[in-house]
């Protein structure tokens, strides 16, 4: 009684060959979404930047934004309103 027929395998060994090409084919078309996780797939050039994100708990994230030049820190939490905070600048 075998466990595994020659078909089934071959079956097997196709759709992990697609799989593993999908998972190429979207890596070279969005690089920014698989390499950084969490940071703004749109900052390619344009005004806004989310330049850091971090978790600070399961619903809780703190960012902070460059726009034009200036820096914010966002605080958002689920349920609840973002908090927008301007930084000042380093020296």
């Amino acid at each position: 009684m075998d466990i595994l027929r020659p078909d089934q395998i071959l079956t097997l060994g196709l759709f992990l060959g697609l799989l593993g090409l999908l998972w190429l084919v979207v890596k070279l078309k969005a690089p920014g979404i698989l390499k950084t996780p969490g940071i703004s797939r749109f900052a390619n050039g344009g005004r806004i930047r989310v330049t850091e994100a971090a978790a600070l708990g399961p619903q809780d994230r703190a960012l902070i934004l460059a726009v034009d030049g200036r820096e914010f820190l966002v605080l958002r939490s689920r349920g609840a309103t973002p908090v927008v905070l301007p930084l000042e600048a380093r020296p």
